[in-house]
């Protein structure tokens, strides 16, 4: 589950993380003023996130999947326990 979770929020989230190191460091070299939340680009962070998010979910489905023209067995229970659906 965990792995669903972060193979989306990375690709979303890596460019306002990076941009806030960025700031950070720019920050540290200075020494001098700070920064206003007013003056990030909060708007090409998010196209930036949305546009990896797109990119990531389309290698996914290009790299990860069944062949076409298979039959989907849904899951179901057999002898007490569930068996995942699946492609055959």
């Amino acid at each position: 589950m965990i792995f669903k979770v972060l193979k989306y929020a990375i690709p979303l989230l890596l460019p306002f993380v990076l941009y806030f190191l960025w700031v950070f460091m720019e920050q540290r070299r200075k020494a001098v003023g700070g920064w206003e939340a007013k003056d990030a680009p909060w708007v090409w962070l998010t196209m930036t996130g949305l546009t990896l998010l797109i990119i990531s979910l389309f290698a996914t489905g290009l790299v990860i999947g069944s062949e076409p023209g298979g039959t989907y067995v849904p899951p179901h229970v057999e002898d007490g326990r569930v068996v995942p659906g699946r492609v055959e």
